[in-house]
């Protein structure tokens, strides 16, 4: 599991605001992600709150595709608790599992604490192993003679707002801090997002067992200045899956 970033979680035991958000993600019909660890990788199977009965403290959860509420039963067997994630909202809890019930609907307790994003601080994903991401596009020097260079470079990580490469000290030269960079074509789990950007700050790495450098680079801060809102959220769920809520808090 690749490690998170610098992230921020919010805990908020409010019984009003959490009702608020679970009632406001039933009335919407907004996605639900219920989720485990399994032999150390993240499984997720996408629902949606059917029913709240507040009198009972409970919420009805039903798997969104037919053929997923089998992968529902089996992913909450054994179960007493039960992770979910609601990435509209970019809020997370754990609740009690109550029961399966007879149409397979996973019934649960309303939770009494959940875990919100900081959404000025988008969850980032430290890349690497197994989970890359590949940032293509053209840039132009900042020398009297103007040439264009493409760059093909695998993100050191990414987020919703943000993503960051290393680059060596001669392709630095083609970066200063403020400049826009774009289109720019990002490979995640063989689906190109497009995005434009802006250079919000170049760092000096120094090689160490965690980028594999051979020689001193350049880290590249990129912040999104043109995104559409399908390719951002597509983005944070794929940070999600694959991050280490743990190193998250």
């Amino acid at each position: 599991m690749s490690k998170a970033g610098n992230n921020s979680l919010k805990k908020n035991f409010s019984a009003w605001a959490i009702f608020s958000i679970v009632s406001n993600t039933k009335i919407n019909a907004k996605p639900v992600l219920c989720w485990r660890i399994v032999n150390g990788q993240k499984k997720t199977v996408e629902g949606f709150f059917r029913v709240i009965r507040k009198f009972r403290n409970e919420i009805v959860l039903r798997a969104t595709a037919n053929d997923s509420q089998r992968e529902l039963g089996k992913l909450v067997a054994g179960c007493e608790t039960m992770n979910f994630f609601l990435p509209e909202d970019m809020v997370l809890f754990q609740t009690q599992v109550k029961s399966v019930d007879q149409n397979g609907d996973l019934v649960i307790a309303i939770p009494k604490m959940i875990a919100q994003v900081d959404r000025r601080k988008h969850m980032r994903l430290n890349l690497g192993g197994e989970v890359s991401a590949i940032a293509r596009f053209q840039k132009e020097n900042h020398g009297q003679i103007k040439r264009k260079h493409v760059f093909e470079k695998s993100c050191y990580d990414i987020s919703g707002g943000g993503l960051s490469f290393i680059v060596s000290k001669t392709e630095s030269k083609f970066f200063k801090i403020g400049d826009e960079v774009g289109p720019i074509s990002v490979n995640v789990e063989n689906k190109d997002v497009p995005l434009k950007g802006k250079v919000l700050s170049i760092l000096e790495i120094e090689p160490n067992e965690h980028n594999d450098l051979h020689y001193k680079g350049y880290k590249i801060c990129i912040q999104y200045s043109k995104i559409g809102s399908k390719a951002q959220k597509f983005l944070e769920e794929f940070v999600f899956r694959h991050i280490d809520l743990d190193e998250a808090g």
